[in-house]
């Protein structure tokens, strides 16, 4: 038989698959057979057709059978790492943009002006793209002695800022006080200037900002004042182990009517999953305060956070 001498051409059992499938008389069989035949073995394809061809001439019949698609000796192959990079896109575009925040309720302690027990509540939220953030900060402070309010101050803020590199960034700042035990009924301050990150590890964070500032007061006399100041800041966090953390934020408005010093130190430490406990002690001075004032308020909080 003329095929046998073709068969021993192809790889083992190759040979006697296809011989046993051109004598069985099924043409959807051999075709099946030809077509798995030639994706298994490539280099063997033109073996296999000469096989099938030497059959048919043998057997007396010229028909061949319909060449089954060609099968690319080298087909691409998309690797594990390549598919991972194509199904994360979608989601680190979805993810671009980043949202925090926290929640903070508690009690604190104070003296000065207002001296005494209260309650204290805050809210933080920040929102972060690749080389911008916007962070909105809220918190309030209320007391009551005998019925009779002793303390009622509020402290608004509104920061947006845009990085220029890895750690520069220009910053905007919008802010809003209330404290008429401080002698002012509302203060406004807007700022704006340049920032820069000294450290910036998960361990350790400083980042330090100034620029020229407006600032507009009505005091509790009726009075009003409209000055421009210069403002300066320092923000640091530090992680002392991985459920305790050191923070420091302390800020300083100068302008020639008074000046403002303004500083909040806190000590975090880990509860259950997203709650935690914090110690802080906040400090305000102001230069020049108004008259029966004094001029430094410090407040004592113990309060529990969720951060989210």
């Amino acid at each position: 038989m003329a095929s046998a001498p073709l068969a021993a051409q192809t790889p083992a059992g190759v040979g006697e698959m296809v011989e046993a499938a051109l004598r069985s008389g099924d043409a959807a069989g051999l075709d099946a057979v030809i077509r798995y035949a030639k994706q298994a073995h490539p280099e063997a394809a033109e073996a296999i057709d000469a096989q099938v061809a030497a059959f048919r001439n043998a057997n007396g019949s010229g028909d061949q059978p319909p060449a089954p698609p060609a099968v690319a000796a080298n087909p691409p192959v998309i690797t594990a790492e390549a598919k991972t990079q194509a199904s994360a896109e979608p989601e680190q575009t979805a993810s671009a943009v980043k949202y925090s925040g926290e929640g903070e309720l508690g009690a604190f302690t104070t003296t000065g002006n207002a001296p005494g027990i209260g309650l204290a509540a805050g809210l933080k939220l920040t929102a972060e793209g690749e080389d911008w953030r916007l962070g909105l900060l809220g918190r309030a402070d209320y007391q009551e002695t005998s019925k009779v309010v002793v303390r009622e101050q509020y402290r608004f803020s509104v920061e947006p800022n845009y990085k220029f590199n890895e750690r520069g960034y220009v910053y905007g700042l919008g802010q809003y006080e209330q404290d008429r035990f401080q002698g002012f009924h509302a203060r406004y301050s807007v700022s704006g200037g340049v920032g820069y990150s000294l450290l910036t590890s998960d361990e350790a964070k400083l980042s330090v900002k100034a620029g020229p500032a407006w600032r507009y007061t009505r005091l509790v006399t009726g009075m009003q004042e409209s000055v421009v100041a210069g403002l300066a800041s320092v923000d640091i966090k530090v992680k002392v182990t991985p459920t305790i953390q050191l923070t420091e934020a302390a800020s300083a408005y100068v302008d020639e009517e008074r000046s403002t010093l303004f500083s909040v130190a806190a000590i975090d430490s880990q509860l259950i999953g997203k709650l935690k406990a914090r110690l802080s002690y906040t400090v305000q001075y102001e230069s020049n305060p108004a008259l029966g004032r004094a001029p430094t308020d410090t407040t004592s909080r113990l309060t529990l956070v969720y951060g989210f």
